[in-house]
């Protein structure tokens, strides 16, 4: 019962309510209604943080609350984001004991703890990730011991009224069996964001002035840390026996780049702490010291606790979770308040790389490549990035700009290239494996052709859902090798294959949708299509290509599965940049690269592992099953490609092992079918990368 009213308090953005007017509430709460103003400090607004202010000077705004013993669990999960997707690096389970007596003593004392490490990290937290805030933090906020954030005015501090600007957003009742609490929602916003202040939302009782919830981040100069490019910080009260606001449940979101280069690599902190039960006013058996302590119980202590409540991995771990709406609102509503000006971390001018090969690489249409970038924030919505690079061995200049520009539903992206290096088919292998491939086999895994023009797009992501419309004109232009051997084991490089040249005038769509959880794995859906037609040639066409994907991580369980059902279909006349191609790494291994393609593809792959030393070693296996048809549409393509119809579904499977954190893989993959003997099959050894870096490197 106790936990069900927890969460039936865990309110005021859910309440059962509606809304009710904020001048009849604030009139039925004894406040004035002054001025008609209700913009920034208007009457209502100040006379409610006020209120708020008078509070805090009592511990939670009631005195006869001398004592409450809470138990607490929670989550702390440590992430890396590879362009866009999270992956757990550590992740850290806590039971807390919480024992508080007015008027500012507490101990909380971590009882129970137990983790997980997937990716290598020597990740140590501050003390106060690891706890609950207890009093909405004094009146200095700090975090991470005052190296992330260090006294930062409380927007319910005295005299914040001087320092903040507060507007009355909206009022909501909360229902609690007989009894209804009335909170209303102030935002706040810094008089000037140039100093270190919070921007967000302040929810006060109407009853006592007690704080209910506190949805905020903070403003650019408030972080310590110059690698922080934000925080966002949700902790949210329960009404207990009608008459306290006490913690309940907390959310913290502190996400870090390298403050003097961009690159794809983030990582983030995700915690929430969750309070179960609460004891108030028992007698206690020891008096507390003075001010707030956090302590642990020695580690074979920790070990031992089993009374968890929820898996290790049914936190705040992904985009999936509850606490992304909520963390989101709150920044997307700090967005509003301060007009995108001075909220985010890290330097406005930056060096940057879209991954580490467009750095340096090397290809068989290029040789040897290198590359620079630069990246600038013209506000907190609007980037600019660009790149140039130089390909020694062809002499060829490349370069690429763009500008992106966020508002709350949309993001807008203008892109112009010139001489981008461009893939005909699926991506096969992470950058760096393209580059030794070169160097030691000739081969690039890669069918290369030139890229000149530009694209806008318009994206919106909305809960489990993300499309994207685009619009582009490209000039193609096909390659030739440009060295004669390989420069480390001296063999001869696969030849480059011709595409079709001119420029394709196109409109194209995407949709990756979530679908949820079954069968243990978490499923999506992804859908491409373009319509096209050549300024030059004669060919017109549209394409459509769909994924179904389930994953099952394996985080509480010693195996891990992974399956992909790939189909694509064209219509038209289609060039030979746009075949659909078959073999090799990235779709059937255990056969030559690519000697197959058409107008329609159908391509089912799966794999399984299993840990046997953790996290040096897994056992792995895998299969797969593809099948290209040349038709109307793409026969004279592949002629002047050089690939022909599979005939009939090919299939390959194989053994191996993934090391190191599963980021390395070694496999041994041999295709099944071998009746053509132009086609090149049988045993293959391949060495790959986890495909988490394949973005970044």
């Amino acid at each position: 019962m106790q936990r069900a009213r927890v969460v039936a308090c865990l309110l005021v953005a859910a309440s059962a309510s509606p809304p009710v007017s904020s001048l009849a509430a604030l009139q039925a709460a004894g406040i004035e209604p002054g001025s008609s103003d209700e913009g920034w400090n208007g009457p209502r607004a100040l006379q409610l943080i006020r209120r708020a202010q008078e509070a805090r000077a009592y511990a939670y705004a009631d005195s006869s609350l001398r004592s409450f013993y809470a138990e607490a669990q929670g989550h702390v999960y440590f992430l890396g984001e590879f362009r866009g997707e999270r992956e757990v690096i550590r992740a850290d389970q806590l039971a807390l004991d919480v024992r508080w007596q007015a008027p500012d003593r507490a101990v909380q004392l971590i009882v129970g703890r137990r983790h997980e490490i997937r990716l290598p990290t020597d990740v140590r937290y501050h003390i106060d990730h690891l706890a609950l805030v207890l009093d909405n933090f004094g009146d200095r906020i700090r975090i991470g011991d005052g190296d992330e954030v260090s006294d930062v005015l409380h927007p319910a501090a005295p005299a914040s009224h001087e320092t903040y600007e507060f507007r009355l957003a909206d009022s909501l009742e909360i229902r609690i069996r007989d009894r209804t609490a009335r909170v209303f929602e102030l935002e706040v916003r810094p008089v000037d964001v140039r100093v270190p202040g919070v921007v967000g939302s302040v929810f006060v009782d109407r009853a006592s002035g007690a704080i209910a919830r506190m949805r905020l981040t903070f403003t650019k100069t408030a972080y310590v840390d110059r690698a922080i490019v934000g925080i966002v910080l949700d902790l949210r009260s329960a009404f207990w026996d009608g008459r306290y606001w006490l913690p309940a449940v907390q959310d913290l979101e502190i996400t870090r780049s390298i403050s003097w280069f961009e690159f794809p690599i983030e990582t983030v902190i995700r915690t929430r702490l969750e309070v179960l039960d609460y004891r108030l006013n028992e007698e206690p058996g020891v008096r507390l010291g003075p001010g707030q302590r956090v302590a642990t119980m020695p580690a074979h202590h920790l070990e031992q606790f089993d009374e968890w409540r929820a898996p290790l991995y049914d936190g705040p771990i992904g985009a999936s979770d509850r606490s992304d709406t909520e963390l989101e609102a709150a920044l997307r509503g700090a967005r509003d308040l301060v007009r995108q000006r001075g909220l985010f971390g890290g330097r406005r001018l930056q060096l940057a790389l879209p991954d580490a090969s467009s750095g340096l690489r090397a290809r068989r249409g290029e040789g040897l490549s290198l590359g620079a970038g630069a990246a600038y924030r013209i506000d907190e919505r609007a980037r600019l990035s660009l790149w140039g690079g130089w390909a020694t061995n062809a002499e060829r200049v490349g370069a690429s700009a763009a500008l992106d520009i966020e508002t709350d539903a949309w993001t807008f992206r203008l892109e112009g290239k010139l001489r981008s290096l461009e893939d005909v088919g699926f991506d096969a292998a992470a950058g760096v494996v393209k580059t030794l491939g070169y160097l030691f086999e000739g081969d690039d895994y890669q069918d290369s052709y030139l890229s000149s023009g530009g694209r806008f797009s318009v994206a919106r992501a909305s809960g489990s859902t993300r499309f994207e419309l685009g619009a582009s004109i490209f000039g193609h232009r096909p390659m030739e090798l440009v060295v004669e051997d390989v420069l480390l084991s001296g063999g001869g490089l696969r030849p480059v294959r011709p595409i079709d040249a001119g420029e394709l005038v196109s409109v194209d769509g995407a949709m990756e949708l979530r679908l949820g959880r079954a069968l243990g794995a978490e499923w999506s859906l992804d859908l491409d299509l373009e319509a096209a037609t050549s300024t030059l040639g004669d060919f017109g066409f549209g394409r459509a290509a769909g994924r179904v994907r389930a994953v099952r991580e394996g985080f509480d369980a010693e195996w891990a599965w992974s399956s992909d059902l790939t189909v694509g279909i064209s219509s038209g006349e289609i060039p030979a940049q746009r075949l659909f191609l078959l073999g090799g790494r990235g779709t059937l291994p255990g056969y030559e690269f690519r000697p197959w393609g058409g107008d329609r593809l159908a391509l089912l792959r799966g794999e399984a592992s299993r840990s046997v030393w953790s996290p040096w070693i897994r056992i792995r296996a895998q299969a797969a099953v593809g099948w290209a048809g040349i038709g109307d549409v793409g026969r004279d393509a592949g002629t002047r490609f050089g690939v022909v119809e599979t005939g009939g579904g090919r299939a390959s499977a194989g053994l191996g092992l993934a090391l190191f954190y599963d980021l390395l893989r070694i496999d041994v993959v041999n295709g099944l079918r071998s009746d053509d003997p132009t086609i090149r099959d049988g045993w293959t050894l391949l060495m790959s990368l986890s495909p988490i870096l394949w973005n970044v490197l």
